[in-house]
């Protein structure tokens, strides 16, 4: 999301989002085009994401709204990678 005013479009329960950039370093399920279900939210601009493996707190900044899509993405939806190794000290 580009602007804090698409906030106002998230219904909880209904809306689906896509991770827009790669946060597998938190997690290995949220590579980037990752699609979930907002189920809620967890703090003023942090949306709490439920992924078909994983439901986890995202920033808004992160994520993008799928617009036309409702109820939950299944695991054939999300994008199949290959973790790569990650040494100490890399981002």
């Amino acid at each position: 999301m580009e602007d804090r005013k698409e906030l106002e479009r998230v219904v909880i329960g209904q809306t689906v989002v896509r991770v827009n950039k790669d946060l597998s370093v938190m997690n290995p399920n949220l590579a980037e085009g990752s699609t979930g279900l907002v189920v809620g939210k967890i703090a003023n601009y942090t949306l709490k994401v439920a992924f078909p493996r994983v439901t986890v707190g995202v920033s808004w900044r992160d994520l993008d709204v799928v617009p036309g899509r409702t109820g939950m993405p299944t695991e054939s939806e999300q994008p199949k990678l290959i973790p790569k190794p990650r040494t100490m000290g890399e981002e």
